[in-house]
């Protein structure tokens, strides 16, 4: 089956505060996929990366085989 979300290394820094430190994981069709964790883990931050509404701070994201970018206009086409 195909990749539909590949994440490499994604990190989400606030200033001194890491958010989300050096995840990976893929997503293939048809999978069901959950982020589980303690409060303040960083799982809606990934979340919200991978929808395209905060960018990443570094690593890569790819959705449906779209790279989510600094100044990409990319994530529109999945609202």
């Amino acid at each position: 089956m195909k990749n539909v979300i590949v994440i490499k290394n994604l990190v989400k820094q606030y200033g001194e505060l890491v958010a989300v430190n050096g995840i990976s994981f893929e997503v293939k069709q048809g999978e069901i996929f959950g982020l589980l964790g303690e409060n303040g883990a960083g799982k809606t931050t990934t979340l919200e990366i991978i929808e395209g509404l905060r960018l990443a701070t570094s690593g890569s994201i790819k959705v449906l085989g779209y790279t989510m970018t600094k100044g990409c206009q990319q994530p529109s086409l999945f609202r």
